[in-house]
């Protein structure tokens, strides 16, 4: 216990005396007559010698504005002035090209209505080697994956034309909440009439 008074009585004096103030005085500064700090520095040029200042004071000079080139007058040697040279015209569509409808974006954050209705997705198409979607499990799995919760679901038949590129008659019918129909016609669903 006496040792551990004895360490702990030289580690407050060490600490004492490391911590303790200078008595050196940098000679570069003189004290002022009130008792201590440095002397304020000069207010105007004349109360110093010039060129003597301790200070560098920042000189800030504004650019001119007596020529300033307008960007109107500017001139890019070959390729004009402003403003930029208009591009080439788009090349015409080909006949018959029909531009592709964009399809509207899924709603990420569709509102449930607490009403329900039917929708329908043809299986496939005729004389289509694959059908779109193989099978009902996979075609409300695909709904579910979208955000979109399915009350029921079963195949049904419907009379279609009998050409290539027709739909198949075989018909997936999902019952939804009419809150999610938007996002299912994205989706190429159509609400059941």
């Amino acid at each position: 216990m006496k040792r551990l008074l004895w360490f702990l009585v030289l580690g407050v004096l060490l600490t004492a005396v490391a911590c303790g103030s200078a008595t050196e005085a940098d000679p570069t500064q003189t004290p002022l007559e009130n008792g201590g700090g440095l002397n304020p520095a000069p207010a105007t040029e004349s109360e110093t010698e010039s060129g003597t200042d301790v200070f560098p004071r920042a000189t800030l000079t504004p650019p001119p504005t007596d020529n300033l080139v307008q960007p109107e007058s500017a001139t890019g040697g070959d390729q004009g002035g402003y403003p930029a040279p208009a591009l080439p015209e788009s090349a015409p569509l080909p006949e018959g090209y029909e531009i592709p409808t964009a399809l509207p974006a899924i709603n990420p954050y569709p509102e449930a209505t607490g009403q329900m209705i039917w929708i329908l997705k043809p299986v496939g198409e005729q004389c289509a080697e694959t059908p779109t979607t193989p099978d009902l499990q996979t075609a409300v799995a695909d709904m579910i994956a979208f955000g979109i919760p399915v009350a029921a679901s079963e195949m049904t038949e419907m009379a279609v034309c009998t050409e290539c590129g027709c739909p198949t008659s075989a018909h997936f019918r999902l019952q939804i909440d009419s809150g999610y129909l938007g996002n299912a016609q994205v989706l190429g669903w159509f609400a059941e009439e």
